[in-house]
């Protein structure tokens, strides 16, 4: 009996076995798939495949014979001859997952990389994005007033205009160059219901001409009186949508800080010639206030139109250029009508009215301190009454000022004024008599707590055709206190010139303005004076009569020039 082989199936077997099953379509994927069984042999649906083999030669074969016994080939087997690895169909299925993945990744890192190219393309530097921010955010101007004053005639009186003084009596032919005003505005809206104003303002200082102790036995001269510096003009906060839900007052402020009080910058606007000479209740009050205000105009009907603007507020006693020291505070309350609307602020037919209400800036144990003369001590009040028009070339305003305790020998004298009311002596002994006893007579009419004003304005405007030219004119009529029957004090003020506008930024004027005190030279009686706590001083025992009390008027030729963006 012949020797029974032992069968054994090679890697090449098992190629051939498989390059055998691709050519008869029994599997085109051997692993893990079902495969259709033709005769005998075949692929189950287990994924094994069942041949016969002949032991004697090892051959394979798909149908059984004679000498010819079962061949089971399982996946795992075939995987195993294989070296691990799947069959090839799946392995390029795998392939072609793997790039289509592939791709899918590149496709996206294409798109991220073209959405950061495009972001690195829009980023600027740092401080360019502030700056952008910034410039939106704020706005910078300023403004600068400048004159060239001659006087044919001086005398004692008040300014003509902020921060310039003529000498006294006997110095005709005096002139002097002038800066009057230097603003730099900043105005700073972070948000759309804020803005932040900051106004430094440049002016002359005057004040002690002491030297000053330098060591101990040296001293140095006086270097302020005279010198430029800078002060806060304006300082303030405005929240702009204090009634934002309410059509009408849509436009309406609260406004918090130093800050523009009602009357005095609205009247420069409406006059618009401040550059050239005081408005009237601006010789008597400071135009800025530390205080808080409710302001703005209020608009009616379809078109809007402006029918009230107002500016109601409280604030110190003392103004921007003092220290407060008075325990009560100041009521100011501006309102201004407008019976047929207005397009804009000032526009057509309007009617306005001020009143302010306040106590001398005094410290309380001051205040309360019995005294012959209580000026300091007094309640003050103003009132403005104004019929005013305005049209696109021209404008007209009447006003009729009334006050009590409202114009003191400080105001009286802010130009210049004599020694003695000042506390200083004259260096002409021959006028010593004189100016004392007349300085004495201002305080004693002007600063006894129990004085009444009154003053009559008529002031406008009128572009020249199509030129640039602008004739511009104030007229004044001032009673220092109607208390007295005849005042010396009383005067006239006239303003009347011509500007020109060079461009949108700078104006220049040439104007007269004069202070004009029309009562004829007279003695004042001591026993009349008297009347208003007027006090004979011991030296002068016997004098009935104070000599010429009339102040010599002012005369002034000026040049003006403004320059604001």
């Amino acid at each position: 009996m012949p020797m029974m082989r032992k069968t054994t199936v090679t890697r090449t077997s098992i190629s051939g076995v498989l390059a055998l099953l691709q050519v008869l379509g029994l599997s085109a994927t051997l692993w893990g798939q079902t495969a259709t069984v033709t005769a005998s042999g075949g692929a189950t649906n287990s994924g094994e495949v069942h041949l016969f083999v002949d032991p004697n030669t090892g051959q394979l074969f798909i149908k059984p014979g004679p000498g010819r016994v079962p061949f089971t080939i399982s996946p795992s087997a075939l995987t195993s001859a294989l070296g691990g690895q799947p069959p090839v169909q799946q392995q390029i299925q795998e392939v072609k997952q793997r790039q289509e993945a592939l791709e899918a990744k590149t496709r996206e890192v294409q798109s991220n990389l073209e959405k950061t190219t495009e972001q690195v393309n829009q980023i600027v530097p740092a401080w360019q994005h502030y700056i952008d921010t910034l410039s939106s955010k704020m706005y910078v101007g300023a403004q600068f007033w400048a004159d060239w004053a001659f006087y044919p005639r001086t005398g004692y009186g008040p300014q003509l205009l902020t921060q310039i003084n003529q000498p006294g009596p006997g110095n005709g032919g005096f002139n002097s160059i002038d800066i009057t005003r230097s603003y730099l505005n900043v105005f700073f809206n972070p948000t759309n219901d804020w803005i932040l104003r900051i106004t430094p303002n440049l002016y002359r200082q005057t004040g002690g001409t002491n030297a000053t102790q330098f060591g101990a036995i040296s001293a140095i001269g006086n270097t302020v009186n005279g010198d430029y510096t800078w002060r806060l003009k304006y300082g303030y906060a405005q929240y702009t949508r204090i009634f934002s839900g309410i059509d009408a007052l849509s436009d309406d402020s609260l406004v918090i800080g130093q800050q523009p009080e009602p009357l005095v910058p609205w009247e420069e606007d409406l006059y618009q010639f401040r550059y050239v000479n005081l408005v009237t209740w601006n010789m008597s009050i400071a135009s800025t206030f530390p205080g808080i205000t409710l302001q703005g105009p209020i608009r009616l009907g379809p078109e809007r139109l402006q029918y009230i603007d107002y500016n109601v507020g409280v604030f110190d006693e003392g103004n921007f250029h003092q220290f407060e020291q008075a325990n009560t505070k100041e009521a100011m309350a501006r309102v201004s009508f407008y019976p047929f609307g207005a397009r804009w602020r000032y526009d057509g037919l309007g009617i306005t009215t001020f009143y302010d209400i306040g106590w001398g800036n005094v410290t309380p144990d001051v205040f309360s301190s019995p005294a012959v003369l209580k000026g300091p001590q007094a309640e003050i009040e103003r009132l403005a009454e104004i019929i005013h028009y305005t049209a696109d070339t021209w404008g007209i305003a009447f006003e009729y000022d009334w006050g009590r305790n409202a114009w003191t020998p400080g105001n009286m004298f802010s130009g210049s004024g004599p020694a003695e009311a000042f506390g200083l002596v004259p260096t002409v002994p021959a006028l010593v008599e004189s100016q004392t006893l007349w300085a004495n007579l201002a305080n004693a009419l002007q600063n006894n707590g129990r004085t009444f004003q009154q003053g009559f304005n008529l002031f406008g405007h009128v572009l020249l055709g199509d030129t640039p030219f602008t004739l511009f004119g104030w007229l004044e009529w001032w009673l220092a206190n109607t208390a007295v029957p005849v005042n010396p004090f009383d005067f006239y003020r006239v303003v009347v010139g011509i500007s020109y506008q060079v461009n949108e930024y700078v104006r220049i004027a040439i104007d007269y303005q004069g202070i004009i005190y029309y009562h004829k030279q007279f003695n004042f009686p001591v026993s009349e004076a008297q009347r208003f706590g007027f006090v004979l001083p011991s030296q002068y025992a016997g004098v009935t009569q104070i000599s010429k009390v009339v102040p010599d008027s002012i005369d002034c030729i000026m040049m003006n020039l403004e320059y604001a963006f």
